[in-house]
């Protein structure tokens, strides 16, 4: 089996979610921790290891963004 990720606009997602189950399609929903170090590791750069303080301040950042 092959593991896609698929970007859907909000407004299609059930209509998507229903045609892909019939497919038989496993969907699985990505947790906000899931996201959140997704989105930590997209902004490491390779060959550099981010400080405590930097984590830190990607989650606040994070944090303060989802609170808007």
């Amino acid at each position: 089996m092959e593991t896609l990720l698929i970007n859907v606009p909000e407004q299609k997602s059930t209509l998507v979610k229903q045609l892909l189950k019939e497919l038989g399609v496993t969907i699985q929903n990505q947790t906000k921790a899931r996201k959140l170090a997704e989105q930590i590791n997209r902004n490491i750069k390779p060959g550099l290891k981010p400080d405590l303080d930097e984590i830190v301040a990607e989650v606040n950042a994070y944090r303060s963004e989802q609170a808007e």
